[in-house]
């Protein structure tokens, strides 16, 4: 027990992906110490406390926030096989304030063009696919990514490859019948 090892994590830090030039992607992270109506959806948690687990191979997520807040912390630095691991752990039909705005930050990581990253978002769109429309409802196009993914499916990397049954869903998802719109 005096061996354990935890990482902490600055909860009420707006986590954003650095901005640079625009010719390539960064992956560093920028954390917003200042922005006051994140801290305010914070409630008293203010740090994540994550245990590392014994065989120092991964993390363990004690809730939803801080298992949604380190998904977004591996997506902003590009570790998409993290990502898509932790996606089926971080979905819920109610969601707090906290895990609202840490959900929210997703739609501010679409300009990523990975061939993974199309794949985790995907994935989020197919497990949160049943919860209705108020809950979880991913801020980007299935169609457009499903499009992409299916362009660049040799690059996408095996760990992040979706099963056929969740490309069958997706690509039901991306029609008129299911409530989207195919762009004309």
């Amino acid at each position: 027990e005096d061996n354990d090892l935890f990482v902490l994590i600055p909860g009420c830090a707006l986590p954003r992906r650095l901005h640079v030039d625009g010719s390539h992607l960064s992956v560093q992270v920028l954390l917003d110490r200042r922005n006051q109506e994140w801290i305010n959806n914070m409630g008293e948690i203010r740090c994540y406390l994550y245990p590392v687990h014994s065989s120092k191979s991964f993390l363990i997520t004690p809730s939803l926030a801080s298992s949604m807040y380190l998904m977004v912390m591996y997506f902003i630095t590009g570790a998409y096989q993290e990502v898509y691991k932790m996606v089926e752990s971080c979905v819920s039909e109610d969601l707090t304030s906290e895990e609202l705005q840490i959900f929210n930050q997703l739609e501010f990581l679409g300009n990523d063009n990975h061939p993974d990253a199309h794949a985790c978002r995907l994935k989020l769109s197919a497990v949160t696919v049943g919860l209705g429309e108020s809950a979880m409802k991913c801020p980007w196009s299935v169609y457009e990514e499903m499009l992409e993914y299916v362009k660049k499916y040799d690059y996408v990397s095996s760990a992040c490859r979706l099963t056929t049954e969740e490309e069958l869903l997706l690509l039901k998802m991306s029609t008129p019948s299911f409530g989207y719109r195919l762009p004309t």
